[in-house]
C-alpha cells in the first residue's frame, strides 16, 4: 500500500510540476535514462516526440511554456507493483490557455499516461511514460 501511494505522489508531482513549469523538477521525478514518448494527436501510430534522458526530458516538459496556462486533473490510476518495479495507467484532463488576454483559446487534452516506474535508493521514480492524447476540444475562453 505505501508503494503504491508512493507512486500515486509521484504521479500528481509531475502534474503540478508541468502546471507551475518545473521542467527540471519534473524531469528529476525520472530515472536518470528515463524515456518519455508523447503521441499528441489523437490515433497517432508515430510518436510526436521521443526524449530519453532527464536533459531531453527537461526540454521536452519546458515546451508547455507555450501556454499561458495549464492545468492537469489527475483521474483514474491504479498501479500494480512487483519488487521493485511497477506499471501503471493514469488518466488526465489537461487544460491549456492559449492566445492572449481577451481572446484566449481553451485547449483541453483528455490524456491517457502509460507508465513503468523503478525503485530507487531515493524512492519510486518514473522510468517510462508514454503519453497518448485520446480527445482534443478547443473553444474561445470567455470572461464572466
Amino acid at each position: 500500500m505505501a508503494d503504491r501511494l508512493a507512486i500515486s505522489d509521484l504521479v500528481h508531482a509531475y502534474a503540478q510540476g508541468v502546471d507551475r513549469r518545473d521542467a527540471e523538477g519534473v524531469a528529476r521525478l525520472f530515472t536518470e535514462d528515463g524515456t518519455f514518448i508523447a503521441y499528441a494527436t489523437p490515433g497517432d501510430t508515430q510518436p510526436t516526440s521521443r526524449s530519453r534522458g532527464r536533459g531531453q526530458i527537461t526540454k521536452a516538459i519546458a515546451m508547455a511554456r507555450h501556454y499561458r496556462l495549464t492545468t492537469h486533473t489527475i483521474g483514474n490510476h491504479l498501479a500494480t507493483v512487483e519488487g521493485d518495479g511497477a506499471t501503471a495507467e493514469t488518466r488526465c484532463v489537461a487544460y491549456h490557455v492559449l492566445g492572449d488576454e481577451g481572446d484566449e483559446t481553451l485547449l483541453v487534452w483528455h490524456i491517457r499516461y502509460l507508465d513503468t516506474y523503478e525503485r530507487r535508493p531515493d524512492g519510486w521514480r518514473i522510468h517510462e511514460r508514454v503519453l497518448r492524447v485520446d480527445l482534443v476540444s478547443d473553444q474561445p475562453l470567455r470572461a464572466g
